[in-house]
C-alpha cells in the first residue's frame, strides 16, 4: 500500500488503508451490504477514523482466514492486502478521533486510490 510518497498526509494514509481493509473484506466474501466502500461506512470512517479504523482493523484476520477458505488465489490476494495493512498501520498505532472537512476529502481520495489499486490487480477475485 504505500507508494514511496513521504509526503503523504495522514489523511490521505488512512483512506487507503480504508481501502485495503476493504478489498480484505471483499476477498473474505464478506456481502455486498457489509462492504467499506458504502458512502454511509465511508462517511463514518472519514469522520471518526479513531473509532472505526481501529475496529475494522480488529477483523482483519477473520477476512484473511476467509479468504484463504475462499481458495489459494483469494488466500495469496488477501495475504497481499493485509501486509500493506500492517505497513499502513501510523508507528504510535493510534488515529485521530475525526478529520476537517480538508482531511476528510483528502481520507476519501486516498480510499479510492487504493480501491481502484486494487480493483485493477484483483480484478477477478473481488466479484
Amino acid at each position: 500500500m504505500p507508494d514511496g510518497n513521504e509526503k503523504e498526509s495522514p489523511a490521505h494514509r488512512s483512506g487507503r488503508l480504508w481501502g485495503a481493509l476493504h478489498t480484505l473484506r471483499v476477498l473474505g466474501g464478506v456481502p455486498m451490504k457489509g462492504k467499506l466502500a458504502h458512502d454511509s461506512r465511508l462517511r463514518m470512517a472519514e469522520r471518526q477514523p479513531g473509532l472505526h479504523i481501529p475496529r475494522q482493523l480488529n477483523k482483519a484476520t477473520k477476512h484473511l482466514v476467509a479468504a484463504r477458505r475462499r481458495g489459494a488465489r483469494h488466500g495469496k490476494a488477501a495475504d497481499e492486502v493485509l501486509k500493506a495493512v500492517l505497513e499502513s498501520i501510523p508507528g504510535d498505532g493510534g488515529f485521530p478521533e475525526t478529520y476537517d472537512a480538508a482531511q476528510r476529502k483528502e481520507f476519501r481520495d486516498g480510499f479510492r486510490a487504493q480501491k481502484g489499486t486494487y480493483a485493477a490487480a484483483y480484478r477477478a477475485l473481488l466479484r
